[in-house]
């Protein structure tokens, strides 16, 4: 169902009862603008959409594990000594050399 805004605000109890069998559609100058949906809809939306944090977290640690650094490059520790990576290049405006 298509509903304007105008028509919403009057009737915005009908609305939400027609949400919960199906989305409905608010348009403003014939465009819409805004869906109304149940709230069982929407937490089912939001579910497929979200990944869970943990498994994010997983694929970072996996990634980490599989792109180990190969060397020390950019660590610095009291017996390591930080050297600037190969793409780094000299400031022009602090060497006037």
């Amino acid at each position: 169902m298509t509903i304007s805004v105008a028509q919403s605000r009057q009737q915005l109890s009908a609305l939400i009862a027609a949400a919960q069998q199906q989305p409905q559609v608010i348009t403003k100058h014939n465009t819409p603008v805004a869906v109304l949906v149940s709230a069982e809809y929407f937490a089912r939306s939001e579910a497929v959409v979200k990944p869970p944090a943990e498994s994010i977290y997983q694929q970072v640690l996996q990634l980490r594990e599989t792109f180990a650094p190969q060397d020390n490059t950019g660590l610095a520790g009291p017996d390591l000594v930080a050297r600037p990576s190969a793409w780094q290049r000299a400031n022009a405006f602090a060497d006037l050399s």
